[in-house]
């Protein structure tokens, strides 16, 4: 007998715990959470939300951070539903329910094509054109995925984390010694260290990752999200990943940056320095009062009202 898949609605509930620190009218309950798919793609089982709108003009691709999972976004993708717009959320392997098979190796490299392989599968269907909205490091997984996906009409980020820049990385790691040393030994040793596992607590701020400590508490300890471990492979490509076009010679589409006021994890500074330099049409929105994770008012409708505005314009 074929083993069940994980679901979470099933077996995987821990989303549930989320559902107080959003607004009323976001929350997911029994009746309104996403629809779940599997889909088998470059040696992964993928899973993916889907929160579906049959008459929507285009779809949004949501892509979570390091840390989360497709389901924690989840609130802020009914935002978007509520107001007529299917969004899909994949869950990045080792995160969320999603897992590789026949011991397929996970980098980061491997992340950027299961998206930009999704939005190819997506548009087969229907030709319907994307938005890449990336939460987090996300936003720069959105970036990669739009320089190599023609279908790509508009691009949305929280942060850009540009980890070609060391002062970045500095930031982003839990200390020097791993973003300088530790990335070092890596960069020497990967057929000895690639395949050793770490808690992802261990190599971030993930402290960081939400202004409240009731809810950054929570994502620390869920399993499928900060809780899990990731494979130092995946840490080591994503440390040394170099941009394949510059923000300079940029021309997919529009960008929005909608970066939280209070956000100590990735300071504006550094996601200001990547977006300043493209040359594409764009807007920056600084979310008052927001974290890292933006639950908090008045940022969290400011996040709505940008978003809807940018993709009444695409």
């Amino acid at each position: 007998m074929q083993k069940s898949l994980p679901s979470y609605q099933t077996t995987h509930l821990y989303w549930k715990q989320y559902q107080s620190f959003f607004p009323e009218e976001v929350r997911l309950s029994e009746n309104t959470s996403p629809e779940e798919e599997w889909w088998e793609s470059n040696g992964i089982h993928l899973h993916i939300d889907r929160l579906p709108v049959p008459e929507s003009p285009i779809k949004i691709l949501f892509i979570h951070g390091a840390g989360g999972n497709g389901r924690l976004l989840a609130p802020y993708a009914r935002m978007l539903q509520n107001n007529g717009y299917e969004v899909i959320s994949p869950d990045l392997p080792p995160y969320g329910l999603s897992y590789s098979l026949h011991g397929k190796r996970i980098n980061y490299e491997l992340w950027i094509t299961l998206l930009v392989d999704l939005m190819e599968r997506e548009y087969s269907k229907d030709g319907k054109p994307f938005v890449v909205l990336g939460s987090s490091i996300g936003g720069m997984l959105a970036y990669h995925a739009s320089v190599r996906n023609k279908h790509v009409k508009g691009l949305i980020a929280t942060t850009f984390v540009d980890t070609s820049d060391p002062d970045l990385r500095d930031q982003i790691t839990s200390n020097r010694l791993v973003s300088r040393v530790g990335k070092r030994m890596m960069d020497l040793l990967p057929g000895l260290l690639d395949p050793i596992r770490i808690s992802v607590k261990r190599v971030s701020r993930m402290e960081l990752i939400t202004n409240n400590k009731d809810l950054t508490r929570l994502i620390m300890n869920d399993p499928q999200a900060a809780g899990t471990s990731v494979p130092l492979e995946l840490l080591r490509t994503f440390l040394n990943k170099t941009l394949e076009v510059s923000p300079e010679q940029f021309s997919q589409c529009p960008v929005l940056l909608v970066h939280p006021e209070q956000d100590p994890m990735t300071p504006l500074h550094f996601s200001q320095s990547f977006f300043d330099r493209l040359a594409v049409e764009k807007e920056c929105v600084i979310l008052e009062g927001a974290g890292h994770f933006p639950i908090e008012q008045p940022g969290l409708k400011q996040l709505e009202e940008a978003v809807l505005r940018f993709l009444q314009k695409i």
